[in-house]
């Protein structure tokens, strides 16, 4: 582009002629040459510049003509005056003339100047103007270079799982760099894919999200066999400090007191040697959606997986058909595993993750794996089983209460199972004492060696002292014959393993339920008493042999000392760690045991007793007493009856304690009183005159002699009844003191008036017979009058 022009100066006629008025005042003044062409260099230049060389000269020539005149007058009045400014004005002349062809020269040097300026000046121009167009196209490839490298970035951040990055730049791209080349079409193609951009970084992130989300449904069950394994070892160290401190026995595990003492081992579940996942695809993920405003898109699609999951994991094992230990323990693997992973995203995602649909899948889950065992164990007789499935599901229940889920449910299914489990050893064992019971052949069992009686006393309850102690049996060497048979020592293996298998079932589950030590008390209860004890009770009618009773007797008083030894143990074992004492119901059934075998030992010997009876004759009308001679004898059968069963005390039940052979003993002696007394009593014979009853009162004497001489106070009694009503009938002078208070309250306290009316009505008949007339007024007067006070 070419300069615009300059304006020339235009000189008005006054300003030329001030301006030659100058020069000429100048040259009048200056003295030398030089002095006048450099004043008049500036008026030559404004001449050249203004183009007014014509009106310079015409002006000139006006001045000089002025001045010619001014000279001629000035000549006239002076002419060396006039002469001397021809002279100026020939100088002045001559300087104009050389000034003019000055100032052509100079016009020409300023005119090939201007023209090279010029053309340089436009060169310059067209140079800038190209330079700015060439910048400013550089500048455009630049911000499109930068465009463009940042839309390659971005597919590289996308291609390295850089999409956090990619995002931002994506951002970058759209706000920033891409307005300046908006009006270039590949700008506008690239914003309007920047949506696809995003929706294609939000599917890289989605993938990488379900392939995660794959990866860590695989390794959910190492998760859940690790998490398992660590509640395993923990459980076991805090059941060994509670072994230790008894005092920590209601501590559970997950209580407080357990999470203050127990050391902590630190493992990471998550993160160890066999199992490591990584979260990041996830955050990444929450992040881009967050990023994106889509969080709640992102929600929706993770919690519908994770229940795809759930259901899945729960229909790949929906009946666990057969029910296997390893098959639930796959399932409970995989379910620990499974919520882990949703604990750690609860916690760690900031709300991300719905607690409430969290809570929704797990007790979906409890519900669905309850009704697994259930099914499972359906008809299972198995103790085995169905301690390995408390295990496992207890350990399950402890590991995810640690982490904060609701174990309810679950808590009622270690409820059912204990029931369950306990009603099967109830069934289990009630079996195998049946068994014991009826296959005992009621023989003392004999050990060979110290060896084999340590194993005996090592399962079996023995008395600390007397004569059936360890240490007094032992000492009576061997092979020896222990006083209990085969039933007791095998029962009271079977009690031990009861006892120990329901508290390996219970282990760790106190805390659960307070009453499994009431729940043991009754199940002991119920086996020891419909088991053993009414088992022997129905037994005892078809045994009759006496030393077979006898050792029953002495087993059941094993059995009694067992359940006092048991009601020690219970309270040293109880769960609940809580004070008083067990009371066992199955004590007070073996001492009822006792007495019905005792007393069918009794009803055993009164048979064989009664057998002798069959040979008793009594002159019952006899007239005349025994000879005096024989005042201190009895009847044979008598002394018969009374040496058998002495034998029997002596010889048959000789293994019996002393308060059994009394028991026994007793009851046989009053079987002969109550057989003696029903002589005088029952309706035959039915009369009976006062020498017979003499005859009667002789055997009685003997009979309440024999028991004193045997010094046993618990027979000393057994008599007295039937002396006390013969000696009012036969040693008493009058009858009628029965009447008397004072003398029937300290001679004849155990006589029955009823008893008593009989005899009398007996004796009375005989007085009234043929054969009684010879009896004395006196004697029938003081049976009458007695008679007549009973019967009002």
């Amino acid at each position: 582009m070419s300069q615009p022009r300059t304006r020339r100066v235009k000189f008005s006629q006054q300003e030329i002629q001030s301006q030659l008025q100058q020069l000429f005042l100048f040259s009048s003044l200056s003295s030398s040459a030089t002095g006048d062409i450099e004043a008049l260099s500036p008026i030559l230049v404004n001449i050249h510049r203004s183009r007014q060389q014509d009106a310079y000269l015409r002006a000139l020539k006006a001045f000089v003509a002025e001045k010619e005149k001014e000279i001629e007058a000035v000549c006239g009045r002076n002419y060396q005056d006039f002469v001397g400014s021809v002279s100026a004005l020939l100088r002045v002349r001559q300087g104009t003339v050389s000034l003019k062809h000055r100032v052509v020269e100079l016009n020409d040097d300023v005119q090939k100047s201007g023209a090279g300026l010029a053309d340089k000046k436009k060169a310059l121009l067209d140079a800038r103007r190209v330079g700015q167009n060439i910048d400013e196209t550089i500048d455009t490839l630049q911000a499109c270079l930068r465009v463009l490298d940042m839309a390659s970035k971005v597919q590289n951040l996308i291609q390295n799982a850089k999409y956090f990055s990619a995002l931002r730049q994506l951002e970058d791209l759209q706000a920033t760099h891409l307005k300046p080349v908006l009006h270039y079409p590949f700008a506008t193609l690239m914003l309007s894919s920047v949506p696809d951009l995003r929706n294609s970084i939000r599917d890289a992130v989605t993938r990488s999200l379900k392939a995660w989300m794959y990866e860590a449904r695989e390794t959910s069950r190492s998760v859940g066999k690790g998490a398992l394994d660590a509640m395993e070892q923990r459980g076991r160290r805090w059941a060994a400090r509670k072994r230790k401190d008894a005092s920590l026995g209601l501590a559970k595990i997950n209580g407080p007191i357990e999470l203050g003492l127990s050391e902590r081992h630190e493992y990471n579940v998550l993160d160890n040697d066999a199992v490591k996942i990584d979260f990041k695809p996830l955050y990444t993920c929450i992040h881009i959606y967050d990023t994106l405003d889509a969080r709640e898109e992102l929600q929706l699609s993770y919690q519908a997986d994770r229940r795809a999951q759930a259901g899945l994991l729960l229909s790949s094992t929906s009946s666990l058909n057969p029910f296997s230990l390893p098959a639930l323990s796959t399932l409970l693997e995989e379910i620990v595993g499974f919520f882990l992973i949703e604990s750690h995203v609860l916690r760690t995602t900031n709300s991300f993750r719905s607690e409430q649909d969290v809570e929704d899948l797990w007790n979906g889950m409890c519900e669905r794996v309850v009704k697994i065992v259930d099914e499972g164990l359906a008809g299972c007789e198995e103790a085995e089983v169905f301690l390995g499935t408390k295990f496992k599901v207890l350990t399950f229940v402890q590991t995810l209460e640690g982490y904060g889920y609701s174990v309810s449910h679950l808590n009622s299914l270690l409820l059912t199972l204990f029931e369950r489990y306990s009603q099967l050893l109830q069934r289990t064992f009630s079996a195998d004492f049946e068994k014991i019971v009826v296959d005992d052949d009621h023989q003392p069992m004999v050990i060979n060696d110290e060896e084999e009686f340590g194993k005996v006393v090592s399962v079996t309850w023995l008395p600390s002292s007397g004569e059936w102690s360890a240490e007094q049996l032992k000492s009576s060497g061997f092979p020896l014959a222990l006083p209990f048979s085969q039933t007791y020592p095998l029962c009271c293996v079977d009690i031990r393993s009861f006892t120990e298998q329901y508290y390996q079932f219970a282990e760790g589950f106190a805390e659960h339920h307070r009453d499994i030590d009431d729940v043991l008390r009754k199940a002991l209860d119920n086996l020891l008493i419909k088991q053993v004890s009414e088992n022997i009770q129905r037994r005892l009618n078809m045994i009759s042999n006496l030393s077979q009773l006898a050792q029953i007797v002495v087993n059941v008083l094993f059995f009694q000392t067992a359940c006092s030894d048991l009601e020690t143990l219970l309270v040293t074992l109880r769960a609940t760690q809580r004070g008083g004492t067990i009371h066992l119901d199955s004590l007070a059934s073996f001492q009822q045991t006792l007495t019905q075998t005792q007393d069918r030992m009794v009803a055993q010997i009164s048979q064989k007793v009664d057998t002798f009876f069959e040979e008793a004759q009594y002159p019952w009308t006899a007239t005349q007493p025994p000879p005096p001679h024989t005042a201190n004898d009895a009847s044979g059968y008598l002394q018969d009856l009374i040496d058998y069963v002495s034998t029997v005390m002596m010889s048959v039940l000789i293994q019996l304690p002393e308060f059994a052979k009394d028991y026994v003993y007793r009851g046989a002696l009053a079987r002969c009183a109550t057989v003696l007394q029903s002589y005088l009593t029952d309706k035959e014979p039915r009369q009976i005159s006062d020498a017979g009853l003499l005859h009667l009162a002789r055997d009685v004497r003997w009979l309440v002699n024999h028991v004193k001489t045997l010094g046993n106070d618990r027979l000393a009694d057994v008599f007295t009844e039937l002396n006390q009503l013969v000696t009012l009938l036969t040693a008493t002078p009058n009858i009628t003191d029965y009447l008397d208070p004072q003398a029937r309250s300290t001679r004849f306290h155990r006589v029955q008036p009823r008893a008593l009316q009989t005899v009398l009505i007996k004796l009375l008949t005989f007085y009234n017979s043929p054969q009684g007339s010879g009896v004395g007024h006196r004697r029938r007067q003081q049976v009458e009058d007695t008679l007549r006070a009973l019967a009002r």
